[in-house]
């Protein structure tokens, strides 16, 4: 029997793709994205969605005695303890802004991380209370709960509300778009079924849907290193995806990605990041603008 409703295709997909226009004729939006995440740890593994911490190489429920997983605990902290500050200082260099994504447990687990993004300028986008629970395990009254925490969370320690979500592991419900319309957001981020922004009309409400990176795209840094590629395939896939899309951008406008989540930011992934960021400012007519930025200007210039 065929389903009745189907909420991607039918919210999603079927949305209406806009003619898009970048400020002072740019042809590409450049979109650059931190993550700062924190895991909860919790004791018992089946409240975890993977029955581990994160990471990678997760030990197996069933071969220990210990329900902690230490080693790749500690693979996750080099985010907020380390690695955030490598990528802040990246941007610095460059002069140019980032969106980061940032689980709400974060202003606990590395308070002076979140005031650094926030002091320096970049945005803070909601991204659930920890990196380890998922919206698709929620109620609809929890995720909704979690949705209006996260903000106010937000609001409360850096005097400023995120306008953009992107759940924790991309991994949204059927409600969360309207949950989001109906408590303020402006855009959401989970979607990957296209390369520009686009509108989805929802409770009266128009979100803008701005499209980020999976697992599978070389410019998802946690993608590539859980097929055991190393940090330079980062590098050359972001090399290949700018030049395709920087030469169809002649013919229509196109915006682009770049994924640097703070506990893969080794030193090796670190000086892949600069490269990125430095191959991108030797063309001209780009646009570097934060999600938030983004999403202004397609309301007010491209609906």
């Amino acid at each position: 029997m065929m389903p009745q409703h189907d909420n991607f295709y039918d919210v999603y997909s079927k949305a209406k793709k806009i003619k898009i226009k970048w400020p002072h004729g740019a042809r590409m939006a450049i979109a650059l994205a931190g993550n700062l995440e924190a895991w909860t740890e919790i004791p018992n593994p089946k409240h975890r969605r993977t029955h581990h911490v994160g990471g990678s190489n997760p030990i197996k429920e069933d071969d220990v005695v210990s329900l902690y997983d230490c080693r790749t605990a500690s693979e996750n902290d080099y985010g907020g303890r380390t690695g955030v500050w490598r990528i802040l200082r990246i941007l610095d260099k460059y002069g140019v802004k980032a969106s980061f994504n940032t689980n709400a447990l974060c202003i606990h687990r590395y308070p002076e991380a979140v005031k650094a993004v926030h002091q320096r300028g970049h945005e803070i986008v909601g991204h659930s209370y920890a990196e380890d629970f998922q919206l698709t395990q929620l109620t609809e009254e929890q995720e909704r709960d979690e949705i209006r925490t996260c903000a106010k969370m937000f609001q409360d320690f850096v005097g400023v509300r995120p306008t953009g979500w992107l759940t924790s592991g991309m991994r949204h419900t059927e409600r969360t778009l309207g949950i989001l319309a109906d408590e303020g957001f402006a855009w959401h981020g989970d979607a990957v079924n296209d390369d520009n922004p686009y509108p989805v009309n929802i409770n009266g409400k128009t979100m803008i849907v701005v499209p980020y990176k999976n697992a599978v795209s070389g410019l998802n840094d946690t993608g590539m290193y859980r097929r055991g590629i190393t940090a330079r395939d980062v590098f050359n896939s972001f090399k290949d995806e700018f030049d395709l899309l920087y030469e169809e951008s002649a013919d229509e406008p196109k915006m682009l990605t770049l994924a640097m989540h703070c506990q893969m930011a080794f030193p090796a992934t670190g000086k892949v990041y600069d490269e990125c960021i430095k191959y991108a400012k030797s063309f001209p007519d780009l646009w570097f603008a934060k999600r938030c930025e983004i999403v202004d200007w397609v309301k007010k210039k491209c609906l």
